[in-house]
């Protein structure tokens, strides 16, 4: 791996999840000083690159979602996918996935990780 990350300038890869009835987004709890009450926002997964960087939402590292099918909630099998392209190589491959929501009874989902393309 160390040999792809001398040689190369750039790198790519993509995340999808295929997903029945769950989402990969996990529902955050947020308070306002204004409001007791509870809200509940969508927080995409962050994705951690192998010299440790975090991939996530609103940072200089941010996956871009090609397609977000997984919101959908009915009965069928969908996708969400997420692209990631950096020019420095070695934050790629992505090694781990955080912060996934738990999954219901009833919810069934699959992870299709892609290969790393280094340029």
């Amino acid at each position: 791996m160390k040999f792809l990350h001398l040689l190369s300038t750039e790198a790519s890869q993509d995340i999808t999840f295929h997903c029945l009835s769950d989402p990969p987004f996990s529902p955050t709890n947020t308070y306002s000083a204004d409001d007791p009450g509870q809200e509940y926002q969508a927080r995409p997964p962050r994705f951690r690159g192998w010299n440790g960087q975090m991939f996530e939402a609103d940072s200089l590292l941010e996956p871009q979602m090609l397609l977000d099918e997984c919101r959908i909630q009915d009965g069928s099998w969908h996708q969400s996918r997420f692209f990631f392209h950096t020019q420095t190589s070695y934050e790629l491959p992505i090694i781990d996935i955080q912060e996934q929501p738990l999954s219901q009874s009833n919810d069934l989902r699959h992870l299709e990780v892609g290969p790393v393309c280094f340029l």
